[in-house]
Protein backbone atom coordinates (compact mmCIF):
# COMPACT_ATOMS: atom_id res chain seq x y z
CA UNK A 1 0.00 0.00 0.00
CA UNK A 2 1.15 3.39 -0.74
CA UNK A 3 2.45 5.71 1.91
CA UNK A 4 1.18 9.44 2.91
CA UNK A 5 3.23 12.12 0.84
CA UNK A 6 4.79 15.33 1.32
CA UNK A 7 2.92 17.73 -0.59
CA UNK A 8 5.34 20.26 -0.06
CA UNK A 9 8.42 18.84 -1.67
CA UNK A 10 5.99 17.11 -4.72
CA UNK A 11 5.60 21.10 -5.08
CA UNK A 12 8.62 22.18 -5.06
CA UNK A 13 9.77 20.81 -8.32
CA UNK A 14 6.39 21.61 -10.17
CA UNK A 15 6.43 23.74 -12.22
CA UNK A 16 3.46 23.36 -15.20
CA UNK A 17 1.34 26.04 -13.78
CA UNK A 18 4.01 28.69 -13.06
CA UNK A 19 4.62 30.61 -10.82
CA UNK A 20 1.35 32.46 -9.40
CA UNK A 21 -0.14 28.68 -9.56
CA UNK A 22 2.88 27.34 -7.47
CA UNK A 23 1.69 29.81 -4.94
CA UNK A 24 -1.67 29.27 -5.52
CA UNK A 25 -0.99 25.62 -4.53
CA UNK A 26 1.49 26.51 -1.89
CA UNK A 27 -1.08 28.12 0.38
CA UNK A 28 -3.03 25.52 0.68
CA UNK A 29 -0.93 22.88 1.79
CA UNK A 30 -1.14 23.54 5.37
CA UNK A 31 -4.89 22.61 5.24
CA UNK A 32 -4.12 19.83 2.64
CA UNK A 33 -2.35 17.98 4.64
CA UNK A 34 -4.22 16.88 7.54
CA UNK A 35 -6.60 15.34 4.33
CA UNK A 36 -3.77 12.67 4.06
CA UNK A 37 -4.94 10.29 6.86
CA UNK A 38 -8.54 10.56 5.64
CA UNK A 39 -7.45 9.62 2.07
CA UNK A 40 -6.07 6.11 3.74
CA UNK A 41 -8.13 3.48 1.96
CA UNK A 42 -7.68 0.19 3.75
CA UNK A 43 -10.88 -1.87 3.07
CA UNK A 44 -11.67 -0.13 -0.20
CA UNK A 45 -11.07 -0.63 -3.86
CA UNK A 46 -8.22 1.21 -5.30
CA UNK A 47 -8.17 2.34 -8.65
CA UNK A 48 -4.86 3.95 -11.08
CA UNK A 49 -6.29 7.05 -12.01
CA UNK A 50 -4.34 9.64 -14.81
CA UNK A 51 -5.50 13.13 -13.04
CA UNK A 52 -5.36 16.28 -14.88
CA UNK A 53 -5.57 18.79 -12.58
CA UNK A 54 -6.18 22.41 -13.99
CA UNK A 55 -4.13 24.45 -11.27
CA UNK A 56 -1.73 23.66 -8.44
CA UNK A 57 -4.59 24.18 -6.01
CA UNK A 58 -5.93 20.44 -7.73
CA UNK A 59 -2.84 18.94 -8.14
CA UNK A 60 -2.13 19.90 -4.55
CA UNK A 61 -5.21 18.19 -3.33
CA UNK A 62 -5.28 15.25 -5.64
CA UNK A 63 -1.46 14.42 -3.76
CA UNK A 64 -3.19 14.63 -0.51
CA UNK A 65 -5.66 12.05 -0.88
CA UNK A 66 -3.31 10.06 -2.82
CA UNK A 67 -2.45 6.40 -1.77
CA UNK A 68 0.63 6.05 -4.17
CA UNK A 69 1.57 8.17 -7.10
CA UNK A 70 2.90 5.90 -9.64
CA UNK A 71 4.06 8.88 -12.25
CA UNK A 72 5.68 12.37 -12.13
CA UNK A 73 3.37 14.88 -12.18
CA UNK A 74 3.47 16.82 -15.63
CA UNK A 75 1.85 18.71 -18.38
CA UNK A 76 -0.45 15.87 -18.97
CA UNK A 77 -1.83 15.11 -15.26
CA UNK A 78 -0.77 12.57 -12.76
CA UNK A 79 -1.29 8.50 -11.88
CA UNK A 80 -2.11 8.38 -8.24
CA UNK A 81 -3.82 5.48 -6.71
CA UNK A 82 -7.23 6.29 -4.78
CA UNK A 83 -9.33 4.38 -3.13
CA UNK A 84 -12.91 4.58 -3.60
CA UNK A 85 -13.96 7.62 -0.88
CA UNK A 86 -10.87 9.60 -2.49
CA UNK A 87 -11.67 9.02 -5.80
CA UNK A 88 -15.58 10.16 -4.90
CA UNK A 89 -13.96 13.36 -3.71
CA UNK A 90 -11.91 14.29 -6.18
CA UNK A 91 -15.29 13.20 -8.44
CA UNK A 92 -17.41 15.70 -6.43
CA UNK A 93 -14.40 18.41 -6.62
CA UNK A 94 -14.88 18.07 -10.64
CA UNK A 95 -11.19 17.74 -11.15
CA UNK A 96 -11.34 15.81 -14.56
CA UNK A 97 -9.58 12.37 -14.76
CA UNK A 98 -10.03 8.74 -15.87
CA UNK A 99 -9.61 5.55 -14.20
CA UNK A 100 -6.17 3.65 -15.85
CA UNK A 101 -6.53 0.49 -13.68
CA UNK A 102 -9.87 -0.47 -11.83
CA UNK A 103 -8.49 -2.19 -9.57
CA UNK A 104 -4.93 -2.54 -8.03
CA UNK A 105 -5.02 -4.36 -5.45
CA UNK A 106 -6.97 -7.19 -7.70
CA UNK A 107 -4.34 -7.33 -10.52
CA UNK A 108 -1.78 -7.85 -7.88
CA UNK A 109 -3.83 -10.45 -6.20
CA UNK A 110 -3.83 -12.23 -9.52
CA UNK A 111 -0.73 -12.09 -10.62
CA UNK A 112 0.28 -13.65 -7.09
CA UNK A 113 -2.11 -16.72 -7.65
CA UNK A 114 -0.77 -16.99 -10.94
CA UNK A 115 2.87 -17.33 -9.51
CA UNK A 116 2.03 -19.66 -7.13
CA UNK A 117 0.83 -21.81 -10.34
CA UNK A 118 3.30 -21.83 -12.35
CA UNK A 119 3.39 -24.63 -15.21
CA UNK A 120 5.48 -23.13 -17.50
CA UNK A 121 8.95 -24.20 -18.20
CA UNK A 122 10.42 -21.69 -19.88
CA UNK A 123 12.21 -19.43 -17.57
CA UNK A 124 11.55 -16.19 -19.28
CA UNK A 125 7.94 -16.88 -19.26
CA UNK A 126 7.17 -15.42 -16.07
CA UNK A 127 8.85 -13.43 -13.42
CA UNK A 128 11.00 -14.83 -10.69
CA UNK A 129 11.83 -13.93 -7.41
CA UNK A 130 15.04 -13.24 -5.90
CA UNK A 131 16.34 -16.62 -5.46
CA UNK A 132 15.42 -17.57 -8.64
CA UNK A 133 17.00 -14.82 -10.13
CA UNK A 134 20.29 -15.63 -7.91
CA UNK A 135 20.10 -19.27 -8.64
CA UNK A 136 19.72 -18.63 -12.86
CA UNK A 137 22.22 -15.88 -12.30
CA UNK A 138 25.00 -19.13 -10.63
CA UNK A 139 23.60 -21.55 -13.90
CA UNK A 140 24.97 -18.82 -16.07
CA UNK A 141 28.12 -18.63 -14.38
CA UNK A 142 28.79 -22.20 -13.90
CA UNK A 143 27.68 -23.21 -17.44
CA UNK A 144 29.44 -20.38 -19.52
CA UNK A 145 32.89 -19.66 -17.27
CA UNK A 146 34.69 -18.54 -20.12
CA UNK A 147 32.93 -15.06 -20.74
CA UNK A 148 30.87 -14.94 -16.96
CA UNK A 149 31.53 -14.83 -13.77
CA UNK A 150 29.52 -13.95 -10.78
CA UNK A 151 30.70 -10.52 -7.98
CA UNK A 152 29.41 -9.52 -4.85
CA UNK A 153 29.37 -5.53 -5.07
CA UNK A 154 28.36 -5.49 -1.28
CA UNK A 155 25.66 -6.00 0.78
CA UNK A 156 22.05 -4.54 1.41
CA UNK A 157 20.22 -2.98 4.75
CA UNK A 158 19.26 -6.25 5.64
CA UNK A 159 22.50 -8.02 4.86
CA UNK A 160 21.19 -9.94 1.32
CA UNK A 161 24.20 -9.79 -1.04
CA UNK A 162 23.79 -7.61 -4.23
CA UNK A 163 25.13 -9.56 -7.20
CA UNK A 164 26.50 -8.82 -10.29
CA UNK A 165 27.18 -11.34 -13.30
CA UNK A 166 30.43 -10.19 -15.63
CA UNK A 167 30.11 -11.27 -18.67
CA UNK A 168 33.36 -10.39 -21.45
CA UNK A 169 35.59 -12.32 -23.46
CA UNK A 170 38.27 -9.84 -22.56
CA UNK A 171 36.81 -6.97 -23.77
CA UNK A 172 38.48 -3.47 -21.96
CA UNK A 173 35.44 -1.11 -22.46
CA UNK A 174 33.25 -1.01 -18.90
CA UNK A 175 29.14 -1.18 -19.45
CA UNK A 176 27.31 -1.20 -16.37
CA UNK A 177 23.49 -2.50 -16.54
CA UNK A 178 21.48 -2.08 -13.49
CA UNK A 179 17.87 -3.12 -12.39
CA UNK A 180 15.68 -3.52 -9.76
CA UNK A 181 16.32 0.55 -7.98
CA UNK A 182 12.64 0.34 -7.06
CA UNK A 183 11.48 -2.70 -5.86
CA UNK A 184 7.71 -2.90 -7.78
CA UNK A 185 9.25 -2.33 -11.39
CA UNK A 186 9.76 -6.12 -11.61
CA UNK A 187 10.07 -6.14 -15.27
CA UNK A 188 13.58 -4.19 -14.98
CA UNK A 189 15.16 -6.73 -12.84
CA UNK A 190 13.94 -9.59 -15.92
CA UNK A 191 15.59 -7.16 -18.86
CA UNK A 192 19.27 -6.99 -17.24
CA UNK A 193 19.30 -11.17 -16.06
CA UNK A 194 17.80 -11.68 -19.82
CA UNK A 195 20.54 -9.35 -21.41
CA UNK A 196 23.33 -11.35 -19.44
CA UNK A 197 21.85 -14.67 -20.50
CA UNK A 198 21.41 -13.19 -24.36
CA UNK A 199 24.61 -12.85 -24.28
CA UNK A 200 26.23 -15.61 -22.80
CA UNK A 201 24.55 -17.87 -24.76
CA UNK A 202 25.10 -15.45 -27.81
CA UNK A 203 28.93 -15.97 -27.51
CA UNK A 204 28.78 -19.30 -28.95
CA UNK A 205 27.05 -18.46 -32.11
CA UNK A 206 26.34 -14.90 -32.84
CA UNK A 207 29.31 -13.06 -34.48
CA UNK A 208 27.62 -9.85 -33.43
CA UNK A 209 27.31 -10.14 -30.05
CA UNK A 210 31.20 -12.31 -30.31
CA UNK A 211 32.54 -8.96 -31.57
CA UNK A 212 30.91 -7.05 -28.90
CA UNK A 213 32.39 -9.48 -25.94
CA UNK A 214 35.36 -9.11 -27.66
CA UNK A 215 35.77 -4.96 -27.21
CA UNK A 216 33.45 -4.70 -24.09
CA UNK A 217 33.13 -5.82 -20.98
CA UNK A 218 29.15 -5.70 -18.99
CA UNK A 219 28.64 -5.53 -15.20
CA UNK A 220 25.24 -6.54 -15.00
CA UNK A 221 23.10 -6.02 -11.71
CA UNK A 222 19.81 -6.90 -12.06
CA UNK A 223 18.60 -6.39 -8.02
CA UNK A 224 20.36 -3.32 -6.58
CA UNK A 225 17.74 -3.49 -3.97
CA UNK A 226 17.34 -6.91 -2.90
CA UNK A 227 15.61 -6.15 0.46
CA UNK A 228 12.63 -4.43 -1.33
CA UNK A 229 12.55 -7.30 -4.14
CA UNK A 230 11.85 -9.46 -1.80
CA UNK A 231 9.59 -7.15 -0.06
CA UNK A 232 7.55 -6.90 -3.41
CA UNK A 233 6.95 -10.35 -3.42
CA UNK A 234 6.34 -11.60 0.17
CA UNK A 235 4.49 -8.44 1.62
CA UNK A 236 3.35 -5.17 -0.94
CA UNK A 237 3.75 -5.61 -4.73
CA UNK A 238 3.78 -2.25 -4.94
CA UNK A 239 6.58 -0.97 -2.62
CA UNK A 240 9.02 1.04 -4.29
CA UNK A 241 11.82 1.83 -1.33
CA UNK A 242 14.46 -0.32 0.34
CA UNK A 243 13.55 -1.39 3.86
CA UNK A 244 15.05 0.59 5.90
CA UNK A 245 13.84 1.31 9.03
CA UNK A 246 10.41 0.09 7.85
CA UNK A 247 10.06 3.14 5.94
CA UNK A 248 12.67 3.04 3.58
CA UNK A 249 15.12 5.17 0.78
CA UNK A 250 14.18 5.85 -2.60
CA UNK A 251 17.64 4.50 -3.94
CA UNK A 252 16.63 7.05 -7.18
CA UNK A 253 17.01 9.90 -4.89
CA UNK A 254 20.08 8.46 -2.86
CA UNK A 255 23.49 9.56 -5.54
CA UNK A 256 25.43 12.75 -4.52
CA UNK A 257 25.00 14.67 -7.63
CA UNK A 258 21.42 16.80 -7.36
CA UNK A 259 20.96 15.15 -3.95
CA UNK A 260 17.91 17.12 -2.60
CA UNK A 261 16.81 18.59 -5.37
CA UNK A 262 13.45 19.01 -6.89
CA UNK A 263 11.59 15.35 -7.16
CA UNK A 264 13.11 14.04 -3.76
CA UNK A 265 11.83 14.38 -0.51
CA UNK A 266 13.16 14.82 3.64
CA UNK A 267 10.07 13.15 4.86
CA UNK A 268 10.85 9.06 4.97
CA UNK A 269 6.65 8.72 4.84
CA UNK A 270 7.39 9.98 0.69
CA UNK A 271 8.01 7.26 -2.06
CA UNK A 272 10.53 9.86 -3.06
CA UNK A 273 12.23 10.02 0.41
CA UNK A 274 16.15 10.64 -0.63
CA UNK A 275 18.08 9.55 2.56
CA UNK A 276 19.71 11.29 5.74
CA UNK A 277 22.55 12.12 3.13
CA UNK A 278 23.82 11.22 -0.17
CA UNK A 279 25.23 7.90 -0.19
CA UNK A 280 23.47 6.81 2.93
CA UNK A 281 22.30 3.31 1.60
CA UNK A 282 24.91 0.56 1.45
CA UNK A 283 23.32 -0.15 -1.75
CA UNK A 284 23.88 3.16 -3.55
CA UNK A 285 27.64 3.08 -2.26
CA UNK A 286 28.31 -0.30 -3.69
CA UNK A 287 27.74 0.81 -6.72
CA UNK A 288 29.30 4.07 -6.36
CA UNK A 289 32.36 1.12 -5.06
CA UNK A 290 31.82 0.16 -8.23
CA UNK A 291 32.38 2.99 -10.51
CA UNK A 292 35.83 4.44 -8.21
CA UNK A 293 37.81 1.18 -8.82
CA UNK A 294 37.51 0.59 -12.34
CA UNK A 295 36.43 2.33 -15.53
CA UNK A 296 33.22 2.84 -17.00
CA UNK A 297 32.40 4.13 -20.30
CA UNK A 298 28.90 4.20 -20.28
CA UNK A 299 25.58 3.15 -17.54
CA UNK A 300 22.30 2.15 -18.38
CA UNK A 301 19.92 1.65 -15.47
CA UNK A 302 16.37 0.17 -15.92
CA UNK A 303 13.27 1.32 -14.78
CA UNK A 304 9.42 0.82 -15.60
CA UNK A 305 7.22 2.14 -16.99
CA UNK A 306 6.54 4.21 -19.53
CA UNK A 307 8.83 3.43 -22.87
CA UNK A 308 11.39 6.07 -22.63
CA UNK A 309 15.01 6.99 -23.05
CA UNK A 310 16.25 9.38 -20.61
CA UNK A 311 19.68 10.77 -20.53
CA UNK A 312 21.14 13.46 -18.28
CA UNK A 313 20.63 15.94 -16.35
CA UNK A 314 17.21 14.88 -14.60
CA UNK A 315 17.65 17.18 -11.16
CA UNK A 316 18.27 20.14 -13.47
CA UNK A 317 17.37 22.38 -17.05
CA UNK A 318 20.79 22.68 -18.15
CA UNK A 319 22.16 20.85 -20.87
CA UNK A 320 24.99 18.08 -20.36
CA UNK A 321 28.35 18.70 -22.27
CA UNK A 322 28.04 15.86 -24.32
CA UNK A 323 24.35 16.47 -25.57
CA UNK A 324 24.84 16.33 -28.79
CA UNK A 325 26.72 12.31 -28.17
CA UNK A 326 23.67 11.53 -25.93
CA UNK A 327 20.97 12.71 -28.32
CA UNK A 328 22.75 10.38 -31.13
CA UNK A 329 23.44 7.02 -29.39
CA UNK A 330 19.66 7.45 -27.57
CA UNK A 331 18.25 7.64 -30.86
CA UNK A 332 20.06 4.85 -31.99
CA UNK A 333 18.71 3.10 -29.01
CA UNK A 334 15.40 3.94 -29.68
CA UNK A 335 15.45 3.12 -33.12
CA UNK A 336 16.58 -0.47 -32.49
CA UNK A 337 13.91 -0.76 -29.70
CA UNK A 338 11.01 0.02 -31.82
CA UNK A 339 12.09 -2.08 -34.41
CA UNK A 340 12.09 -5.20 -32.31
CA UNK A 341 8.53 -5.30 -32.12
CA UNK A 342 7.08 -2.25 -33.10
CA UNK A 343 6.95 -0.34 -29.50
CA UNK A 344 7.62 3.61 -29.12
CA UNK A 345 10.20 3.97 -27.12
CA UNK A 346 10.25 8.15 -27.03
CA UNK A 347 13.62 10.22 -26.08
CA UNK A 348 13.75 12.39 -23.75
CA UNK A 349 16.74 14.31 -22.37
CA UNK A 350 16.31 15.01 -18.30
CA UNK A 351 16.43 18.84 -18.36
CA UNK A 352 12.60 18.53 -20.55
CA UNK A 353 10.95 16.80 -17.38
CA UNK A 354 8.18 18.75 -16.03
CA UNK A 355 9.73 17.56 -12.85
CA UNK A 356 13.33 17.05 -11.80
CA UNK A 357 14.81 14.20 -9.97
CA UNK A 358 17.73 14.91 -7.73
CA UNK A 359 20.24 12.04 -6.43
CA UNK A 360 19.42 9.45 -9.81
CA UNK A 361 22.05 7.03 -10.72
CA UNK A 362 22.82 8.25 -14.02
CA UNK A 363 23.57 12.13 -13.14
CA UNK A 364 26.04 11.05 -10.58
CA UNK A 365 27.45 7.90 -12.54
CA UNK A 366 27.80 11.04 -15.98
CA UNK A 367 28.78 13.91 -13.50
CA UNK A 368 31.28 12.14 -11.67
CA UNK A 369 32.84 9.24 -13.23
CA UNK A 370 32.66 10.49 -17.08
CA UNK A 371 30.14 7.26 -17.93
CA UNK A 372 27.57 7.73 -20.73
CA UNK A 373 24.37 7.10 -18.68
CA UNK A 374 20.86 6.42 -19.39
CA UNK A 375 17.70 5.59 -17.73
CA UNK A 376 15.59 3.25 -19.95
CA UNK A 377 11.90 3.07 -18.82
CA UNK A 378 10.52 -0.07 -20.50
CA UNK A 379 6.89 -1.65 -20.96
CA UNK A 380 3.99 -0.63 -20.61
CA UNK A 381 3.83 2.95 -22.16
CA UNK A 382 1.20 4.42 -19.63
CA UNK A 383 -0.72 2.47 -16.40
CA UNK A 384 -3.41 1.65 -18.78
CA UNK A 385 -0.74 -1.00 -19.56
CA UNK A 386 -0.97 -2.63 -16.32
CA UNK A 387 1.82 -0.14 -14.93
CA UNK A 388 4.05 -2.05 -12.39
CA UNK A 389 1.75 -5.47 -13.28
CA UNK A 390 3.22 -6.27 -16.73
CA UNK A 391 1.59 -9.46 -18.04
CA UNK A 392 4.40 -11.90 -18.06
CA UNK A 393 3.71 -12.74 -22.36
CA UNK A 394 5.53 -8.99 -22.57
CA UNK A 395 8.27 -10.07 -20.63
CA UNK A 396 10.62 -12.12 -23.60
CA UNK A 397 8.95 -8.96 -26.13
CA UNK A 398 10.48 -6.10 -23.74
CA UNK A 399 13.99 -8.17 -23.45
CA UNK A 400 14.27 -8.13 -27.29
CA UNK A 401 13.70 -4.67 -26.49
CA UNK A 402 16.67 -3.93 -24.12
CA UNK A 403 19.20 -6.04 -25.58
CA UNK A 404 18.45 -4.44 -29.20
CA UNK A 405 19.21 -1.36 -27.06
CA UNK A 406 22.33 -2.37 -25.13
CA UNK A 407 23.92 -3.68 -28.60
CA UNK A 408 23.41 -0.59 -29.99
CA UNK A 409 24.88 1.64 -27.07
CA UNK A 410 27.66 -1.16 -27.04
CA UNK A 411 28.80 -0.56 -30.70
CA UNK A 412 28.98 2.99 -30.62
CA UNK A 413 31.71 2.62 -27.43
CA UNK A 414 33.61 0.78 -29.18
CA UNK A 415 33.88 2.16 -32.34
Amino acid sequence: MGVPLNITEWMKGYVGFGATGWWAGMALVATLVTLVAAGSSTGSVRAAVRVEPRSARELAATLAIADDVWSEPSSDGVVVVLGSPALARLRAGGTPYRVVVEDVDALAANERARLAHRASAAWFADYRDADEIDAYMDRLASEHPSVAHLRVLGRSFEGRPIRAIEVSRGGKVGIVLDGGHHAREWISVMVPICIADRLVTGDDHDPRIRAILDAARFVIIPVVNPDGYRYSWTTDRYWRKTRRGGYGVDLSRNYSVGWGEAGSSDDPRSPNYRGERPFSEPETRAIRDLFEHETIAAHVDFHSFSQVVVYPWSYQRADPPDRARFAAIADRMSTAMVAAHGQRYAIRPGSELQVGAGGTAGDWSYGVRGALAFLVELRPSSAAGGGFVLPPEQIAPTCDEGLASILELAESMIR
